[in-house]
């Protein structure tokens, strides 16, 4: 769900790969605005676990799981900034892409860099409302990253450890409807 302006390749990638993940269709809601009582004017930064209370009050009932998808600036009151975060084994998450853009020495990457780490954050974060822990498997996207430098050397997919996990849920989930 896009949240503020987000931009359509970015959306279509996301969408792209949590379908190729999950193998479940993905949807792609009408954008939102974000939640202006998230805004911590003294941080210029959204708080991203109001964001995803926001959208377990507003969106109870229909998805499965849903991610936000947005360019603000996300943090929590213990971190300067996160690339996203989850209820773990919640139903919603929130991505943001605002830190994603930028390399070396303040250099843009590439586009096609910027949507490799922008596929990371999306990865981790639904994999964490499946109740997917941080992974210390070698170079698993459930690896924590808080800097740029840990997202590059993440893979943009589970480990074998992980992707069983998330078998595990998706069969339980389906189980249930």
């Amino acid at each position: 769900m896009p949240m503020g302006r987000a931009e359509e390749d970015v959306l279509t990638v996301v969408g792209d790969s949590l379908q190729g993940l999950l193998r479940l269709p993905v949807d792609l809601l009408d954008p939102i605005p974000i939640p202006q009582h998230t805004f911590m004017e003294e941080r210029n930064q959204y708080n991203a676990m109001g964001i995803i209370k926001f959208m377990d009050q507003e969106y109870p009932a229909n998805p499965v799981k849903i991610l936000g998808v947005t360019r603000a600036d996300l943090c929590n009151p213990i971190l300067t900034y996160v690339f996203g975060e989850a209820y773990m084994g919640g139903k919603s998450a929130v991505m943001s892409y605002a830190r994603l853009h930028m390399g070396t020495a303040n250099k843009f990457v590439s586009r096609e860099q910027f949507l490799d780490r922008v596929v990371k954050v999306a990865i981790h974060e639904i994999g964490h409302t499946f109740n997917l822990p941080h992974c210390h498997q070698g170079r698993c996207v459930m690896r924590p990253s808080n800097t740029i430098p840990d997202l590059d050397s993440k893979l943009n997919y589970l480990c074998p450890y992980c992707e069983l996990f998330l078998f595990e849920a998706l069969s339980a989930l389906l189980r249930g409807r």
